[in-house]
């Protein structure tokens, strides 16, 4: 029997408000994907946009993809960025960029269908966009299984889980 069941219920809220923070950066950083329509694609130069002066050289600017998709059944937009993630993290060591950009544009071209592999969420109010790591031709009604978020997760529950009982075991040879 339980003797405080107020107790009980803010440890169980503890637990999920604690546990919140990694699985959304663990959502975030995974890739997702999805099968879209593509209706066009863009570039756009970006950064900060300087003139050069004395003393002060001018600012740094880059090129940012666009690619612009709409969901088969509902027609709802969807719009991605694609740009490199090169070396850094997330660790998708991307580094071809023009090349899924092109591969966009020749689907766009015919209207076509499109399996996105995409990390990120669309948050419109930060103008913030998924960055695209791949684009292949699939057929409407193409579904794709995610092998390697499912290979992550076993791999972290079984650490976590190897983790707690070592501790236990460490704790039983103290006792």
């Amino acid at each position: 029997m339980i003797k405080n069941p107020w107790r009980l219920f803010f440890i169980a809220v503890a637990v999920v408000v604690v546990a919140s923070g990694p699985l959304a950066l663990l959502d975030y950083f995974l890739p997702h994907h999805a099968v879209l329509r593509i209706v066009g694609t863009e570039i756009k130069r970006v950064g900060v946009d300087q003139p050069a002066s004395k003393g002060k050289p001018q600012g740094q600017t880059r090129d940012v993809y666009y690619v612009y998709a709409e969901d088969i059944e509902t027609q709802k937009p969807r719009v991605f960025r694609n740009e490199d993630t090169g070396w850094g993290f997330p660790w998708y060591f991307k580094f071809d960029s023009a090349d899924v950009q092109a591969t966009a544009q020749s689907i766009a071209g015919e209207r076509g269908t499109a399996l996105f592999t995409y990390y990120g969420w669309r948050i419109q109010i930060f103008s913030l966009m998924p960055n695209v790591v791949d684009i292949t031709r699939a057929k409407p009604g193409t579904s794709v299984f995610p092998w390697f978020n499912v290979a992550f997760f076993t791999v972290l529950i079984g650490g976590i889980a190897w983790l707690v009982w070592w501790i236990r075991g460490l704790r039983r040879k103290r006792a």
